[in-house]
């Protein structure tokens, strides 16, 4: 089987690590969520469409130019479709772990500062049959801002790194693979928006 097949499984994984961010000397309680449906190529079964749960904490009320704003965590939730679990279970997969790397973009009053995020997708029992939940989570480095303004943070693609295991922990036939995964178009992909000052 092509290791691709199941390149989707981590989605979430690369969305989770899109919007980490929290204030330094700036308020941060804010919380942002957004659901997000990414398509993955399965060479076997076809293209899949996912859906993916974003949940970002102590987001950045307001910040600083020239402070830089921490990394924080954030969690995603991607919903493996049954007919890539169908096909984990052939392998005789009975979990999957992994790390995935995520594109996210500030619009910072007009720049854009391009961020990759970094995480790591648990450790996920395979069920033998039917849909199922991979959850990500990790952090990108801090960021300085330059410019005083409404900023926002929107979601991009991703590339995950997943490895499937038997009961006995040893690989399956697909060892392990990586695949890149992509928006579907049409998609209100920001997630949250704050405002810079002037140090």
């Amino acid at each position: 089987m092509s290791r691709r097949l199941f390149g989707g499984l981590a989605v979430g994984a690369a969305i989770a690590g899109t919007v980490v961010f929290g204030g330094a000397g700036v308020g941060q309680a804010a919380t942002a969520s957004l659901t997000l449906v990414y398509n993955c190529p399965f060479p076997l079964i076809g293209a899949q469409d996912m859906s993916v749960k974003i949940v970002a904490e102590d987001l950045p009320d307001s910040a600083v130019v020239g402070r830089p704003i921490p990394a924080t965590k954030v969690t995603a939730t991607a919903t493996v479709p049954a007919n890539a679990t169908m096909g984990l279970s052939l392998v005789g997969a009975k979990t999957v772990e992994g790390t995935a790397t995520s594109q996210t973009r500030i619009d910072n009053a007009g720049t854009p500062v391009d961020v990759v995020a970094n995480l790591t997708v648990v450790k996920t029992n395979v069920p033998s049959s039917g849909t199922f939940d991979t959850v990500a989570s990790g952090g990108t480095p801090p960021v300085t801002l330059a410019n005083p303004g409404r900023t926002t943070i929107t979601v991009g693609n991703f590339t995950t790194t997943l490895t499937p295991r038997r009961a006995d922990g040893s690989t399956t036939g697909l060892g392990t693979f990586t695949v890149n995964c992509t928006l579907k178009p049409g998609q209100v992909t920001k997630l949250y928006e704050f405002t810079v000052a002037a140090a």
